[in-house]
């Protein structure tokens, strides 16, 4: 499954690149110039993190093996275009989490019906490389879960934009809890109920600027992400 997890991880280091407010604003003003980007930020980022697997072949969306840069291609053309479903919006309209899952959905499943999955038949191992593992988690609950808890409020209040700083102090705060939560043993748990109360008592005094969802959600969240991330070292 090492494709399959260096696939995920290239799709996530583009989500830092293209799920952003300045990024979705040039896209509406030159369409294909921004497709044409994404599709060569998929196929280069995407090769390059699975350039030791390049000589296999790939099974194309599960039905017929072919070159893994047709492969990559196909990648690169769905990610781009299953892209255009995300799109940030101010103001009272719902579906906003609803479109977030499905996209993301369709792409990881696109991802698995492309790698070869020749190990897992034979070992039944569906994990990677530690530092694969480790890194998706990182940007799962820095980026990811900053675009989710964002649709998600959208959907419940409505809200604007993130601005720069608070973006910025709640992903530092999960990564805090998720780095904590890789720690051996189980220090981690007194830590991150000290963080969860410092974080909670910057929210009541205004030092922080985040919703009650947006901490509860960051905090139990990366402890999850952290713990799967860790589970999975005992399955190397």
């Amino acid at each position: 499954m090492n494709v399959f997890w260096r696939l995920v991880l290239a799709y996530y280091i583009c989500a830092v690149l293209f799920y952003n407010q300045s990024f979705f604003s040039w896209r509406d003003r030159k369409p294909l110039l921004a497709w044409g980007l994404q599709v060569a930020g998929y196929f280069l980022l995407g090769g390059a993190l699975t350039w030791p697997y390049l000589n296999l072949s790939w099974p194309l969306v599960g039905l017929v093996d072919v070159p893994a840069v047709v492969c990559l291609a196909a990648f690169a053309l769905f990610e781009a275009t299953n892209n255009k479903m995300m799109v940030y919006r101010s103001g009272q309209q719902k579906g906003h989490v609803l479109t977030f899952v499905v996209h993301d959905v369709l792409a990881l499943l696109f991802i698995l019906l492309c790698a070869p999955t020749k190990v897992l038949y034979e070992t039944g191992n569906l994990m990677a490389e530690p530092w694969i593992l480790c890194a998706v988690g990182l940007l799962v609950v820095t980026k990811m879960f900053s675009v989710f808890i964002f649709m998600a409020e959208q959907d419940l209040y409505g809200r604007d934009v993130p601005t720069m700083d608070e973006s910025f102090v709640t992903m530092l705060m999960r990564l805090i809890f998720y780095l904590m939560t890789l720690l051996p043993g189980w220090r981690w748990v007194l830590w991150c109920v000290v963080w969860l109360w410092a974080c909670r008592m910057a929210r009541q005094s205004r030092l922080m600027d985040f919703s009650r969802f947006a901490l509860y959600f960051s905090a139990f969240g990366s402890m999850a992400v952290g713990l799967l991330v860790k589970w999975s070292f005992f399955l190397q």
